[in-house]
């Protein structure tokens, strides 16, 4: 009868020792938060289904309209291509607009203090190397329309990323360009956008061709600005805006951004 209730009391030991061990081990969080002033800002390391080991980070910057789930869409995809993804939040408080006149009043300042969006950047990109899931010396960033701005002048900091896209983003920038830029660039823009004007891309091209920058351009003939959200066609007509979807153009240019990640 003795040995029954000390086997019973040893089996009830280890289940509590192993219980407490299980509650005392850190569980993994991929929520990416830090405050600024009143404002919050945060994210989500989204991982691929199946990955071993550590795997290349690829940032998303939303457009003016902020975080909407187009471009929750996109880490998706990303993910579904074997890449970790974090669609990042720039507004702070997960911000988003429906009509130009209000993004346009949230992506202004950034325009006015380019610094503002490359600071919140390095602090998202800081924060997200330290995952164990993230391979921090394969950190990409993607931005369309405003967020390609935004992540063009990351590089122009010089910050220690891999690469940087931007899709049907904005070339001119007051933020003064380093010399010998760390990241690969690769700009995919359309031939018809009247917010991205050919003397624009010139500009540009010189301006990286000053500092040694490894850059590629891709001009889509006829593609108008945001050519690849598919609600730009029927925004562009509701508020008369010059914007429209092109499947083409959409479809190619997220390959070559597969492409320039391989």
């Amino acid at each position: 009868m003795k040995s029954i209730w000390l086997t019973c009391l040893l089996m009830i030991f280890a289940v509590s020792c192993a219980h407490k061990k299980k509650e005392e081990k850190p569980s993994y969080s991929p929520l990416i938060t830090f405050q600024e002033g009143p404002s919050r800002f945060e994210s989500k390391i989204s991982l691929p289904k199946d990955f071993k080991d550590k795997v290349p980070l690829v940032i998303v910057v939303h457009e003016w309209w902020g975080r909407t789930p187009y471009i929750l869409n996109r880490a998706k995809m990303l993910n579904q291509a074997g890449y970790a993804a974090m669609a990042v939040d720039l507004f702070g408080d997960n911000k988003t607009s429906d009509n130009p006149s209000d993004a346009q009043n949230l992506a202004t300042p950034f325009y006015q203090n380019p610094e503002m969006g490359i600071s919140r950047l390095k602090k998202y990109i800081e924060m997200a190397s330290k995952d164990p899931h993230v391979n921090p010396h394969l950190i990409y960033v993607i931005g369309y329309c405003f967020g390609g701005t935004q992540a063009l002048n990351l590089a122009r900091s010089g910050a220690d990323v891999k690469g940087v896209v931007s899709f049907h983003g904005g070339l001119a920038s007051k933020f003064p360009t380093m010399v010998n830029l760390k990241p690969k660039i690769l700009v995919m823009t359309g031939t018809a956008d009247p917010m991205v004007p050919a003397k624009d891309v010139k500009a540009f091209e010189k301006e990286m061709q000053s500092v040694n920058a490894d850059f590629k351009i891709i001009n889509y003939e006829g593609a108008k600005h945001a050519f690849t959200n598919p609600k730009a066609t029927e925004i562009g007509k509701k508020y008369n805006i010059p914007i429209a979807y092109d499947k083409a153009a959409d479809e190619d240019s997220w390959l070559e951004l597969l492409k320039f990640l391989r």
